[in-house]
């Protein structure tokens, strides 16, 4: 229950004060919950991975909840990614949340941990969709992804458009673009097969 108390206060307090140990301290102070930070073992890494976690499980479960079966994996994609969009917009000044997501994750310091997370959220994404990849396939499919899904946040930051329809042509064009390259490179290796 405190550990919720902190969470919420924190993602409400990241937009104004930044992503950092002090920021996490601060909440908990306020909070008259100053011990409670000691819970948080890696300091405001264990808070992020937290927020991710709950961020992936709802997005999981809204996809449960919808007609997958009848979807092509395209739109199953770009049902996970906008689930994750709206999410993300009924924080409060979600814009500047995820700016200092952004800024904190290009951090040298913190490349690994971003990226961890960002693994983590693109393999639930292709997990709550049914991918059952487990070959070379698993790699790349999940390095595409992730591509395609920087890119649309990176959009959607700054998509002041009702209901966000600007970010979600522009998620339609990523991922026909990613459509169209997979089909080329399926044509490319019939056609060099042809040759050996």
């Amino acid at each position: 229950m405190e550990q919720k108390l902190i969470i919420d206060k924190l993602i409400r307090v990241i937009p104004f004060e930044g992503i950092s140990d002090e920021t996490l301290l601060k909440v908990c102070t306020d909070l008259n919950l100053a011990n409670s930070f000691c819970k948080f073992q890696n300091g405001i890494y264990s808070a992020l991975e937290h927020i991710a976690e709950d961020l992936n499980s709802s997005m999981e479960a809204e996809l449960r909840n919808s007609n997958l079966e009848d979807m092509k994996v395209r739109e199953r994609v770009k049902l996970a990614i906008q689930i994750r969009l709206s999410n993300y917009a009924k924080l409060p000044n979600y814009r500047e949340l995820l700016k200092n997501v952004l800024l904190f994750s290009v951090s040298p310091k913190n490349t690994y941990f971003s990226s961890k997370l960002l693994y983590r959220t693109i393999s639930a994404i292709w997990y709550g969709i049914h991918d059952q990849s487990t070959d070379f396939n698993y790699y790349t499919k999940r390095a595409i992804l992730a591509g395609v899904y920087l890119s649309t946040i990176l959009f959607f930051i700054n998509d002041y458009s009702e209901d966000f329809v600007d970010t979600l042509s522009f998620l339609d064009n990523r991922i026909n673009n990613v459509m169209t390259f997979q089909k080329f490179k399926t044509r490319l290796k019939g056609i060099i097969g042809n040759f050996l």
